[in-house]
């Protein structure tokens, strides 16, 4: 045999061994998540929570990033529509798809769910390096990464940074702290809205120096983002759930205004939800917020900021929900 053609042959063997080695040690560590796995998985399961607390009965659903947790009070929304309400903010880094997925089995006939996407969600890909959204998937997401296609899967698998695996087997094996430790801090009340953001700890000039590619660079929106929408916008059809869509709260960067590409941006995106033949409720415009009304982000709202932006949101919902107070005038 010519000397080229062993070398590729144990090329060949060499790769597929550290391929099933490197295979073999992701299963090992998929029940072992690491910390920031354990911190957005805690999220979600403090928004199943909110949906167990609301009970029996319709509700409605506000759906996206943390900028829904930290910037509607699903409580005062309540106070003024006939259904429950359910904060399902959670973090926008961990992509549509796993949000949506642990969302989907909560959901019952006549229930109403609420789009509030960040800006950024509209560029999801399944393989975006998002680290958290990496972590999940090897992890407590597992099940979801599991119905990936095949190219999907392959790929994510060979971008998985070997820090993922390191991780996980020093969590798992510390003897002195405990995984629940990760779990988020952040102060919800049993709604699912966060009740820590009172005040705030970031200033103006902090504010304009956050990114702003999200907005401000053209955007295609993804063929995963179109597919994940018109999937589950089927199965609210297909069950009897209304959606709507609006848009996120996030400070007014001057650079928002006058600016070509955030109005086309914009456009866009509303263009997006109104061919699938969702309502979207009010304007951009009246979402991008002051400075003083932001808490740690441009995303994050303080307690004054949750107030202004959940009674704007609430007018703008008036037209299509029905109305507590009007419902319990007629009824007297």
């Amino acid at each position: 045999m010519y000397p080229e053609v062993k070398r590729f042959l144990a090329l060949i063997c060499g790769f597929a061994l550290a391929s099933l080695s490197w295979l073999a040690g992701l299963a090992f560590v998929r029940d072992k998540p690491v910390p920031n796995a354990i911190f957005a998985q805690s999220i979600i399961d403090r928004k199943i929570d909110a949906y167990v607390k609301a009970g029996e009965g319709q509700k409605i659903f506000l759906v996206g990033g943390s900028s829904v947790a930290f910037g509607i009070d699903s409580d005062k929304i309540e106070t003024s529509f006939e259904d429950e309400v359910v904060n399902f903010g959670c973090m926008a880094g961990i992509g549509p798809e796993i949000i949506l997925n642990a969302l989907k089995p909560l959901l019952s006939k006549g229930d109403k769910v609420l789009f509030c996407w960040e800006y950024g969600l509209y560029r999801f890909k399944r393989g975006h390096h998002d680290i958290t959204y990496l972590n999940l998937l090897f992890g407590p997401q597992h099940e979801l990464f599991s119905s990936y296609p095949l190219s999907d899967r392959l790929y994510l698998q060979l971008s998985i940074p070997f820090s993922h695996f390191r991780e996980s087997m020093a969590t798992y094996l510390n003897p002195y702290v405990q995984p629940s430790i990760y779990r988020c801090g952040w102060n919800f009340d049993s709604s699912g809205n966060v009740r820590s953001n009172v005040g705030f700890v970031t200033t103006e000039k902090e504010l304009l120096k956050q990114p702003l590619g999200s907005l401000c660079t053209e955007l295609t929106i993804s063929n995963e983002v179109e597919e994940i929408i018109s999937d589950f916008l089927e199965f609210c059809r297909q069950n009897d759930i209304e959606v709507l869509a609006t848009w996120p709260n996030v400070f007014g960067h001057p650079d928002y205004f006058d600016n070509p590409t955030v109005t086309r941006n914009i456009e866009l995106i509303a263009d997006f939800w109104l061919d699938l033949g969702v309502p979207v409720m009010g304007d951009a415009e009246d979402s991008m917020l002051g400075a003083d009304l932001f808490h740690d982000t441009m995303y994050h709202l303080n307690d004054r900021g949750v107030e202004i932006r959940t009674e704007r949101l609430v007018k703008e919902l008036r037209p299509k929900f029905p109305d507590k107070n009007a419902s319990s005038l007629n009824q007297s």
